[in-house]
């Protein structure tokens, strides 16, 4: 469901720049980078290691074709990234955090130098992720935590490929490495729902374009993709549904305690009826039977919101343009210099 993050680099990078980070989690996470880093090679070497098993070798090749095509034909910048693989074995990258107030669509903040505000944050130690997750859970927080395979420096250091993004599928692996080189090409501090809304944009619809490129406009990795960013839509739909549900019962004057039974009386409901009335319709039922028990939280909800506002204003401007990248990427980029980046796109697609 989840795109991969930058907060990581984010942290990495303001700990560079400013003196006294000697706080045990931006400790972890200069540790965790620097040996990222140091575990790299040069993708041409890693192509021809024969000790290479031959599925990773594939879909290594398949990211350097995505990345020169996000660079040639979408207008990405690239920089140093994926010019470097890091074999981690059986191993995870990182993992995420996120969390929100129970009884109100409010993040929960972390602050640091030069990344400023962040509304969830990376650890590649696992638990150091669940002792925060924890801290959190008994201040009253709901918490959402995930693992990821890949994020973005913005360009500012080399992001490898790592082997856990090549567990992904083909459609998956376009989608992402699009995704990641857009927060190279186009970013704002000021608001990351725009950042990560837009790259996910950027990734489905490049990244439909590179597989038909590859493998064919009628290629089953075509439909696979199609039929996934259906089941996906149609998720999300619903889960807008409901924050916007729960949004009406945290407006209310009712005290914490009757918000959260109306809240818990809600979210059943919600589950029943994605059981009877969204779950038939999805192409991977399979895939999407566990949420009709899933412990739905604020953290959860607002985590999709992130990755999924405002995709028909961007699909709107990119079409006004005729589908030309440079174009949309330009006024990506002038939207996200504006105050209110998503209000501004809005205005132009109804132009």
């Amino acid at each position: 469901m989840f795109r991969p993050h930058r907060i990581l680099s984010l942290v990495f990078l303001s700990c560079l720049a400013v003196a006294g980070c000697g706080d045990t989690y931006i400790g972890s996470v200069i540790l965790g980078e620097l040996r990222l880093l140091a575990s790299v090679r040069p993708v041409e070497e890693a192509l021809n290691d024969p000790n290479l098993a031959e599925e990773k070798r594939l879909k290594l090749a398949f990211v350097v074709r995505a990345r020169d095509y996000a660079q040639n034909v979408v207008g990405l910048h690239v920089g140093g990234s994926y010019q470097t693989f890091a074999d981690l074995g059986d191993r995870s990258l990182a993992w995420n955090l996120s969390a929100s107030r129970r009884d109100a669509f409010d993040p929960y903040i972390w602050r640091f130098p030069l990344a400023g505000s962040l509304p969830y944050i990376g650890f590649f130690d696992l638990d150091q992720a669940k002792a925060e997750r924890d801290r959190l859970v008994a201040k009253g927080y709901d918490t959402l935590i995930y693992e990821i395979d890949a994020y973005s420096t913005m360009g500012q250091l080399p992001d490898p490929i790592t082997s856990a993004l090549l567990r992904r599928d083909f459609d998956s692996l376009a989608e992402t490495v699009i995704h990641e080189l857009t927060h190279n090409t186009i970013y704002t501090f000021d608001d990351i729902t725009f950042n990560e809304s837009l790259a996910t944009f950027v990734g489905r619809t490049a990244g439909l374009d590179f597989l038909a490129q590859e493998f064919g406009p009628d290629a089953p990795e075509i439909e696979q993709a199609r039929l996934n960013y259906e089941d996906q839509d149609r998720f999300q739909v619903f889960l807008r549904e409901m924050r916007d549900g729960l949004a009406a019962i945290y407006e209310t004057d009712l005290s914490f305690d009757e918000k959260i039974a109306q809240r818990e009386a809600y979210i059943a409901a919600s589950q029943q009826r994605f059981a009877e009335e969204v779950l038939p319709f999805m192409h991977n039922q399979a895939g999407y039977q566990g949420y009709t028990s899933f412990p739905f939280n604020n953290a959860f909800i607002l985590a999709h919101v992130r990755y999924n506002s405002g995709q028909d204003a961007f699909a709107a401007v990119y079409e006004q343009v005729g589908r030309n990248w440079a174009e949309a990427l330009q006024i990506f980029r002038q939207a996200a210099a504006s105050e209110n980046p998503m209000e501004h796109l809005r205005g132009l697609a109804l132009e």
